[in-house]
């Protein structure tokens, strides 16, 4: 038996408060991860130079003199009005802030959307409630699972789940889930049939999809998902007016592009150097296939490939049961899900040291959380049976 609307939002209200307080302990120290009373992590080391990218950039929006940069500037657009109003002039200077809007805000959002979308996939209340706690308590399941296991890494793992640092995966994350969020809406309004073109639901898809794109480049590859989508669908008016939003939203990237690059193609990330202490290139050229396994060599030096096909094989295995359960649900967005969740494993499985602190795949945490828990139902589901 399902609960009821009323208790789903009561209970979902209530893990958004229980966000609130986990939030508040952790700035506390509690559990302990040495967190300083700036709510900065003391592993300065592992982030300190990419914020600083990020910072300097925005800086730079803040004082109406952009300046040519490596990174990419939606994140740094949504930084500038912290420097300005806070007259920052370095990232200590906007941590509390950042870790309030990302930590509580943006979270608390992304929980809510894990929750809608999970209802879509699994069309039970119940089961929803249980992803979006999943989702609420991974960053301390994550952190249990290291310590159990010893790795070196796992405090910097922690506080990176907990979206406070100054690093563009939180932004990126929640704009993701909501642009999947508003595509699924949208097939079921392709799929009722009440209008015959929806021209307002393109736009904000559209905007959507190209803010995402701004904050991370590889999130465009959500707005040529759905643009070939609904060319296959024939919606064609469709496709031109959502393909125009995203072109008016990603444009200023376009423009700084041309600026400084000469092509609106070109990004800085290929042209200039990293300027970062693991690696002096660029950092387009940290996308390899073999990091797929030598990644895992941050684990286990002597048996990454083993690790690897390891992991490939419970992938397969969490994506296949995953998708059979959804198509049993709601076949119509079986798609989504397989895409969402095999373009962001891959392309951030193949950037180099992306398994180390996990926060790459901060996109397919939802997902990997309704994989799970649909092979889990699987086999309950099966055990009931026998036993009934």
């Amino acid at each position: 038996m399902d609960i009821s609307r009323k208790t789903f939002i009561w209970s979902i209200a209530a893990l958004v408060v229980a966000r609130v307080i986990f939030f508040a302990l952790f700035i506390n120290n509690i559990p302990f991860t040495d967190m300083q009373s700036t709510w900065r992590p003391n592993f300065g080391g592992s982030y300190w130079p990419d914020e600083v990218v990020f910072f300097d950039l925005a800086k730079s929006f803040a004082d109406f003199k952009p300046a040519v940069s490596i990174i990419y500037i939606g994140y740094s657009i949504f930084l500038a009005p912290f420097i300005y109003f806070f007259k920052a002039m370095n990232p200590v200077m906007i941590a509390k802030p950042i870790a309030l809007v990302q930590g509580v805000f943006l979270f608390s959002l992304s929980l809510v959307l894990v929750a809608l979308i999970a209802l879509r996939f699994f069309r039970s209340r119940k089961l929803s409630l249980i992803a979006a706690s999943i989702f609420l308590f991974y960053p301390y399941l994550v952190y249990g699972f290291w310590n159990f296991i010893g790795h070196k890494n796992a405090i910097p793992t922690f506080q990176y789940q907990m979206w406070i640092v100054i690093l563009s995966d939180y932004l990126s994350a929640f704009l993701v889930l909501a642009v999947f969020w508003f595509f699924i809406k949208f097939i079921e309004k392709l799929k009722s049939g009440v209008k015959p073109v929806l021209f307002w639901e393109s736009i904000v898809l559209g905007a959507l999809s190209g803010a995402a794109g701004l904050v991370r480049p590889p999130n465009l590859a959500i707005a040529a998902f759905i643009f070939f989508f609904l060319v296959y669908r024939k919606k064609i008016k469709e496709v031109f007016v959502f393909g125009i939003s995203v072109l008016i939203v990603y444009l200023p990237q376009l423009a700084y592009n041309a600026y400084f690059f000469g092509l609106p193609w070109r990004y800085g990330d290929v042209i200039l150097p990293a300027g970062l202490p693991q690696s002096g290139k660029s950092l387009s050229g940290m996308w390899a296939i073999p990091n797929l396994w030598l990644n895992f060599k941050h684990f286990s030096p002597h048996y990454y490939f083993l690790c690897f096909l390891a992991l490939m094989f419970f992938t397969a295995v969490i994506v296949v049961f995953g998708l059979r359960h959804l198509s049993k649900n709601n076949k119509d967005i079986v798609p989504i899900f397989a895409f969402w969740f095999v373009f962001y494993f891959l392309f951030y499985g193949m950037f180099e040291g992306s398994f180390s602190q996990l926060r790459y795949f901060l996109p397919i945490i939802p997902v990997f959380i309704y994989f799970l828990m649909a092979i889990a139902f699987y086999f309950l589901k099966r055990k009931l049976e026998k036993n009934v």
